[in-house]
């Protein structure tokens, strides 16, 4: 781990630029690169450190372009790699050659399909970015402004919870009727009903019926799931129910998908 004296700098670089840690987020998803707003922080604070191609691309929206002279000597980069991910490794070094041969060929496949998808959600994105620019041009009256956390919400493993500040999400059409605020979904366990990057219109409300899809806070984390018999369910027959804990807190009712019809 590099010492959190260097990693101050990270902030230095954010202030002195004048960009909130919502907005390095934004700008790191729309060009392809996860990092919550939570995971920034942590990266400013020295928990965890972000990979070569991230911290170069945050110095690049910070207009840092000597980082050398910056940093003086650039600190070690290098993901985390957990313990799972150690096992994997120990378990690749056993293989012969032919065994590392097919693994390297399933990598390779599965990496294209992910960059594919990445590349994908980023073209979204810059779509979506692009159609904001051109409702902020629109009367006022034509326009509705409804908050937007960019924090997702898990339909997937889990999206640990973070305070976060909204920002306005400009709509030309109006939102469904109880809209509190949008959020995006994370991870495939609701597909069919919601996919990984949906935006969603949330309905601010800690009372739900059995089977209504909604917004929970539980185990520190955020989901989104359909509220069962003291459990959540998920509509991907791949990921079982999850077991209500103790802390569990309902944060809204799930009303629909915000599509591309409500930027046109």
């Amino acid at each position: 781990m590099v010492e959190d004296k260097t990693w101050d700098k990270l902030r230095e670089m954010r202030i002195k630029a004048g960009k909130t840690v919502p907005e390095v987020s934004k700008y790191l998803q729309s060009i392809g690169l996860k990092a919550a707003t939570q995971t920034i922080y942590g990266w400013e604070r020295g928990h965890s450190q972000p990979t070569i191609d991230t911290f170069i691309e945050m110095c690049r929206f910070y207009g840092v372009s000597d980082v050398f002279s910056y940093f003086g000597d650039v600190p070690e980069i290098s993901d985390v790699i957990s313990i799972s991910e150690r096992e994997h490794i120990k378990k690749y070094r056993l293989l012969d050659p032919y065994g590392k041969e097919a693994v390297d060929g399933v990598l390779d496949v599965e990496t294209r399909r992910c960059q594919e998808e990445r590349d994908k959600q980023a073209a979204i994105l810059r779509e979506q970015r692009e159609q904001l620019e051109v409702a902020e041009e629109i009367a006022p009256e034509d326009v509705y402004s409804i908050p937007l956390y960019f924090l997702p919400m898990s339909a997937g493993t889990g999206e640990i919870a973070a305070q976060e500040y909204p920002e306005d999400f400009l709509l030309k059409k109006r939102p469904p009727r109880g809209t509190s605020f949008i959020a995006c979904v994370s991870g495939n366990s609701m597909e069919p009903t919601y996919y990984n990057g949906d935006l969603v219109f949330i309905h601010a409300t800690v009372d739900l019926r059995q089977g209504q899809i909604g917004a929970f806070l539980m185990d520190g984390q955020l989901w989104i799931k359909e509220l069962g018999s003291e459990e959540l369910i998920s509509h991907n027959p791949d990921y079982a129910p999850r077991p209500f804990t103790d802390d569990i807190r309902c944060q809204g009712l799930v009303l629909g998908v915000c599509d591309e019809s409500y930027f046109e």
